[in-house]
């Protein structure tokens, strides 16, 4: 028995009984009787003053706050969807429920066991539910994310008493970029084989993680491995590289073995890998892959391509690193709202006094439309229109981009360094998009930069003087966001100078002549039928102007050339709030319109020439769900 801890020798349920006794008497916890991360979360749930006789709620977040979570988390909930459908394929014969929650622990997708009875169970595993360590005390799912590792939490190892009845094993779920994004989670009310539970968590959260890995759409994919190119690459280990060889992205486990941590920022294949990008893609073209590769650090790796049947790999990559490419401009607009146009006259006023302009509206209203014309109208139109979305950038890439860096200011620092944003906006107009959304600590240097105009590079210490025009432009509320300390209140009155708020598409005036010549710029001149035109007049446009352009360039595919657009060229969503449910009508009818969008997705793809982003593009629809209305279509 020499070599065998004591503790090993008790029973797991009798070691956390001792555990949590000793903990509550003198608030130690001899070695080995419980795992770390649950007694981290226990001194955590004391020094915030909680009771284990404390009572669990299990309240909702209001529907409003739940929709706000929803689309934060689209990405996720897609990546995960299919993986938790299968998990819980199955575990719920097994009496788990299946849980998956954001990283401050909201439920976002529950699927109950129907084997349970506890009401307790059924209040706790509802979207919506705040299931946080400050709001229910230790779980399985915060203290996961709190060590960013797999987790399981039985019985009386849940601080709070209320919580026994719960058996749960949690798995961390990470973003391509290295951050956690939530947790997947099982639990029942019996006792569990903690090793088969997370056994099972972990394999989904791997799942998950490659789903996100593949919506980045990457040039390759590739699986890394140990040692010699004929041993087998790991699936846990995978890199996806863009066609200039950037990083896209990693999973987990190839992160933790380069020595790579999270958000440093752009990184190329050959600042890791002692081989150029290009002499990589030749590799993996040949029967012989995978190959053999030394990591700057000295570790050997073998390399080998995911995905053999990727049609990139027969195509040249770009050769060099490039900049991040501007969106083309949209075609001008008339707002067609005189209070607009009105605003938009003192906004130029402004900004020819050196005072900053914000415009104000939903997602798809035009702002960087407004922007754009603005800048085109103003006396610094010579100058670029120099535009950053603060919300697509991940946080440690909008420093950089927005101030430039030194060469090696960080790891990952582009070669010979950048000039930045604000550098490159010089005698023209800097655009800062979604600014509601800029990290916290980055909108205390953007105000000196906009009181001074002066920018220091990360990595230098020098200052250079710039001369550009502040437009910025968000759907949040900044008032509500200063008071719920989200956004500086400081920043917030030297940004708002001049308002412009702009109407959503359904509220336009002018909304039937604005349809009819959006028709026209999209579709080159075609034209809509009276019962096509009532139906978009009378749909609501949560997507606004960006949902209708993708509206008419999906009836577009969808027409005979040189036809009218008719209702059945619409979107299904346009034609579902003119026409009675599906149940309601007809297979005839049902039949029809899927013969409709497959014809369309069928035609989309062959003048695509099968390139499935592309014909997502066409169709106004996004690679995801055309993925998904294929499988639909063939499963009929």
């Amino acid at each position: 028995m020499r070599g065998i801890p004591m503790n090993a020798l008790i029973p797991a349920n009798q070691r956390r009984v001792q555990a949590r006794e000793a903990f509550f008497q003198s608030g130690q916890v001899p070695p080995g009787l419980i795992d770390e991360a649950i007694l981290n979360s226990w001194h955590r749930c004391a020094t915030n003053s909680k009771s284990a006789s404390d009572q669990v709620a299990f309240d909702t977040v209001t529907s409003t706050r739940l929709s706000e979570l929803l689309q934060c988390n689209r990405v996720l909930l897609e990546a995960a969807a299919s993986p938790m459908e299968r998990l819980s394929r199955t575990v719920t014969g097994a009496g788990y429920a299946v849980l998956l929650t954001d990283r401050l622990g909201h439920a976002l997708t529950a699927y109950s066991s129907g084997g349970t009875s506890a009401d307790l169970m059924h209040k706790a595993f509802r979207q919506g539910v705040l299931l946080s360590e400050d709001s229910v005390g230790t779980t399985a799912m915060s203290c996961a994310v709190s060590e960013g590792r797999p987790v399981a939490v039985s019985g009386v190892e849940h601080f709070l008493n209320a919580n026994r009845i719960f058996n749960c094993a949690a798995a961390p779920v990470f973003d391509p970029a290295g951050r956690i994004m939530g947790a997947i989670d099982i639990t029942r009310e019996h006792p569990m084989v903690q090793g088969s539970a997370l056994s099972l968590v972990q394999q989904c959260a791997k799942t998950i993680e490659r789903q996100l890995m593949g919506m980045l759409a990457p040039y390759i994919l590739v699986n890394l491995g140990w040692g010699l190119p004929e041993r087998d690459a790991s699936e846990d280990m995978l890199l996806a590289l863009g066609e200039d060889g950037q990083i896209l992205g990693m999973s987990p486990r190839a992160r933790e073995v380069i020595g790579l941590e999270a958000d440093k920022g752009l990184v190329y294949f050959s600042d890791l890998f002692d081989l150029r990008f290009e002499a990589l893609v030749d590799s993996l073209r040949k029967p012989e892959n995978p190959l053999s590769v030394e990591a700057f650090s000295g570790l050997s790796f073998s390399l080998k391509a995911a995905d053999r049947n990727n049609e990139n790999l027969y195509r040249s990559p770009i050769p060099q690193p490039v900049p991040l490419s501007r969106p083309e401009p949209e075609p001008e607009v008339d707002f067609g709202d005189a209070s607009v146009n009105a605003r938009a006259a003192t906004a130029l006023k402004a900004l020819a006094r050196q005072m900053p302009v914000l415009v104000l509206g939903d997602t798809g209203t035009g702002k960087e439309v407004m922007a754009r014309t603005l800048h085109e109208r103003s006396g610094y139109a010579a100058g670029e229109f120099v535009a950053i979305n603060c919300a697509a950038i991940p946080e440690s890439l909008i420093e950089g981009e927005l101030f430039g860096h030194a060469e090696g200011a960080f790891t990952g620092a582009r070669r010979g360094g950048s000039n930045g944003k604000i550098a490159q906006a010089h005698k023209g107009t800097l655009f800062l998009d979604e600014i509601g959304d800029m990290p916290l600590a980055l909108q205390s240097r953007l105000l000196r930069v906009i009181e001074s105009r002066e920018v220091t590079r990360l990595g230098e210490q020098s200052t250079k003087r710039f001369d550009f025009q502040l437009v910025c432009a968000t759907h949040r509320n900044l008032s509500e966001a200063v008071q719920n300390g989200e956004f500086r209140e400081d920043l917030y009155y030297r940004v708002k100078g001049i308002t412009v708020e702009l109407p959503r598409l359904s509220e336009r005036p002018d909304l039937k002549a604005f349809i009819q010549e959006q028709c026209r710029q999209v579709t080159h001149g075609r034209a809509l039928s009276d019962n096509a035109l009532h139906l978009m007049m009378d749909y609501p446009w949560p997507g606004n102007v960006r949902e209708l352009r993708h509206a008419l360039a999906h009836a577009d595919v969808m027409a005979d050339p040189d036809s009218l657009l008719l209702p059945e060229h619409l979107p299904s969503e346009i034609l579902a709030q003119g026409r009675p449910d599906e149940q309601d009508r007809g297979p005839s009818m049902v039949g029809s319109w899927r013969t409709v969008e497959r014809e369309a997705i069928e035609q989309a793809l062959a003048c695509e020439n099968g390139n499935v982003q592309a014909a997502a593009n066409r169709l106004g629809m996004s690679r995801a769900t055309l993925y998904r209305r294929l499988k639909a279509q063939r499963s009929v």
